[in-house]
Formats: structure tokens, sequence, C-alpha cells
């Protein structure tokens, strides 16, 4: 599949004055989404806690998760995300995907609106 990005505002959920655009590479591989740290930091995100994720090359990584508010064309939920560390990509995940009712167009390299779906 090719590999684009879009820019999206993750928003703090409690406080949503605190907000910031952020470039994310669309991942549906990845089932969070990954938020810079200094992103992060700067909407005051709150912490929820400490996972074991397991990367695409295998290796075993512990990182802090928190909770935001993703806006992306018009659209906005909350969704959970991991607070990417320096070297991490910055990544827009299945769930945050799924939870914006957004599908995924890799040929034209873009996202378009879709049925959420209850099953």
């Amino acid at each position: 599949m090719r590999q684009f990005s879009v820019r999206v505002t993750v928003t703090n959920p409690t406080d949503p004055k605190r907000e910031a655009d952020v470039e994310l590479l669309v991942d549906t591989g990845a089932t969070l989404s990954w938020v810079p740290r200094e992103v992060a930091e700067k909407i005051g995100a709150p912490l929820v806690s400490r996972s074991s994720i397991r990367l695409a090359d295998g290796r075993l990584v512990e990182r802090e998760t928190s909770v935001g508010i993703f806006r992306f064309d018009g659209t906005a939920m909350g969704s959970p995300f991991v607070i990417a560390e320096v070297g991490d990509g910055y990544l827009l995940g299945a769930t945050t995907l799924e939870a914006l009712g957004l599908g995924v167009d890799p040929i034209k390299e873009r996202l378009f609106r879709q049925s959420l779906l209850a099953m």
C-alpha cells in the first residue's frame, strides 16, 4: 500500500481551547494513532496509562497513552492515542480512522467518509 500523510487537529477532551494541528502518516496496520509528545504536552492531553506495544518490526516498547478529540475534514471524534517519543513514527491508526468514519483510498492518497459500522 502506498503511504501518505494527512493533517489533523488533536484537541484536549476536557479543554477544547487547547488544540494543535499535526501531520500523521495514515497507517491502517496500526491499531492506535501515534501523536508526538510535544503535541500531547501542548494540548495538555491527559495521561491514561503506560502500555507495552508491539511495533511492526516485532520490537516491544513501553509508551504512555492518552485520549484526544481528533478532527479531520469537519468530522470530530474521541480516540485513544500513543504518545510518541523522538524517533517514533507519527501515525493515524485504524481506531481513529474508524471512529471518524473514514476510509482510505491508497491509490488517490486520500481519506473519504464512510458509514460507521455497528456489528
